[in-house]
């Protein structure tokens, strides 16, 4: 058994749970073995019928609405929400007692009727009743919110005849268990039975490739070991995990960033046909002239500078497009006073909504001083179909935005479209081949998905940024904090 106290995870038990008071977050020492979870109750709602691009509404409702009544229930221990890309979905509460369990579900059954009826057309199949195996482990930075993505599989068997459920339940302890917690992305595991024939397994990862793979895994151990106890195929649903909270981390406020869903509004300016040479000296005035101006702008959000040879990009992020368009005319007016020797050209200006607005949760902090570097990717899309902008947004949620997450450094990924035929993605990573791999991401992800409304390749200016400012984040000054050399 490994040293879970100096690795990079820290192995908890639901057992632990309960006997220390809902204390998830302090981790046993290495070599604790009990995982079985005596009188946890699970409740396991499965929805179909559901329409993909619904996803993101779904669960902003969600998270604004259900989880705060969910997480101050009675017996709460955990609550987590699998956004797949087919027509289902999946909740699962986790409470001490059945009661407490059935309760969530009448709560959920009415928020669903006043809330999201027209996004859940189905009564959802529930399969409930106790935690055989609860396992979760612990993964760096996961009490602060820390967590960039989750990804999980679902997968419920009928006809569940096990004469000895201990039996049954040391065999998936001593042998898949560590299979699951041995793959790559490990979060947790919940093997429940409902008493009455179905029999549910539940595996969570940090990446998605691990939680598909751990299909594949469950069929070849259950062929192996279990034929005698689980004879028919699993319903399985795979897919993003939108929701995870758990009662004593974070406060027990959803430990994913997987984006914000807050309503902005974003101005990109790209200038050319600049000297090279002069680039520092417009970075130094930049830094020092107009961004104390910006960042004391109403409704500001976010201001990123990428110098790129001949070209300079900036990124404006407000709350709403009036600050935005204000920000253009306090942007012409200085280029105008203090830069219009070094920028020749009027700038090229696209605007829009931001439809992915994501920022890396660990940057969140008024004490957080700075980063070595960062290094941003802006890609332009034109002659993008704009009739199809939702279904592609989507899709970048389920595919494209894990997939830079996977790249490693991912520090804020927003997407925008201008309301005519361009569509804007913006990158930023702590390293520059991240930032140039996501490029590539965007491409593959474009020619797998997207080629019947973005038929033209994408153009886009890459680099190192010189100014990355955001408004909740070291009291909005430039996090990179460092003027260009030479």
């Amino acid at each position: 058994m490994p040293s879970f106290a100096s690795a990079r995870k820290k192995r908890i038990t639901l057992f632990a749970l309960l006997s220390f008071a809902l204390l998830l977050a302090l981790p046993l020492p290495a070599g604790a073995a009990d995982t079985i979870a005596d009188g946890v109750f699970i409740s396991i709602r499965h929805y179909e019928g559901l329409d993909p691009a619904n996803n993101q509404e779904l669960e902003r409702v969600t998270r604004e609405g259900f989880v705060p009544i969910i997480s101050g229930s009675d017996g709460f221990i955990a609550y987590y929400v699998l956004y797949p890309t087919d027509s289902t979905g999946v909740t699962i509460s986790i409470f001490e007692t059945r009661e407490q369990a059935a309760a969530s579900n009448e709560l959920a059954r009415e928020f669903v009727v006043d809330h999201l009826a027209p996004l859940l057309p189905n009564p959802p199949r529930i399969v409930e009743g106790l935690v055989d195996i609860g396992f979760v482990e612990m993964m760096d930075g996961m009490g602060n919110g820390e967590v960039g993505s989750l990804h999980a599989s679902a997968r419920i068997y009928d006809g569940f005849e096990a004469a000895d459920l201990d039996e049954f339940v040391a065999i998936v302890e001593d042998g898949f268990l560590p299979i699951m917690r041995e793959s790559a992305g490990f979060f947790g595991y919940y093997l429940m039975h409902d008493g009455a024939g179905a029999l549910s397994a539940i595996s969570i990862f940090d990446t998605e490739a691990s939680a598909l793979a751990s299909n594949e895994q469950a069929r070849e151990f259950v062929a192996e070991n279990l034929t005698a106890f689980l004879p028919k195929a699993p319903l399985i649903t795979s897919g993003r995990v939108g929701i995870a909270v758990l009662a004593d981390l974070n406060d027990g406020a959803n430990l994913i960033e997987a984006m914000t869903m807050k309503t902005a509004f974003a101005s990109v300016r790209v200038y050319d046909g600049i000297d090279p040479a002069d680039q520092a000296e417009i970075v130094r005035l930049t830094d020092e002239g107009f961004l104390p101006i910006i960042r004391e702008s109403d409704g500001f959000v976010g201001y990123y500078f990428l110098p790129a040879g001949e070209m300079l990009a900036t990124i404006s992020l407000f709350d709403a497009p009036e600050q935005a368009s204000a920000s253009n005319e306090a942007a012409r007016e200085f280029v105008a006073k203090y830069l219009a020797p070094l920028l020749p050209n009027a700038p090229i200006i696209y605007e829009g909504s931001l439809s992915l607005n994501y920022v890396a949760a660990l940057r969140r902090s008024e004490e957080f001083s700075g980063v070595e570097a960062l290094y941003a990717s802006i890609r332009f899309y034109e002659g993008f179909d704009l009739r199809h902008f939702g279904e592609a947004n989507d899709l970048a949620i389920l595919h494209l935005l894990p997939a830079l997450q996977e790249l490693g450094g991912l520090f804020a990924q927003y997407a925008f479209n201008d309301g005519e035929d361009t569509v804007v993605g913006i990158s930023v990573f702590e390293s520059e081949a991240a930032a140039l791999a996501a490029n590539d991401a965007g491409k593959a992800f474009t020619i797998e998905y997207l080629a019947a409304w973005a038929p033209n390749p994408p153009t886009g200016v890459s680099g190192k940024l010189a100014i990355a400012a955001q408004a909740e984040i070291n009291m909005g000054e430039n996090l990179v904090g460092a003027v260009m050399e030479g």
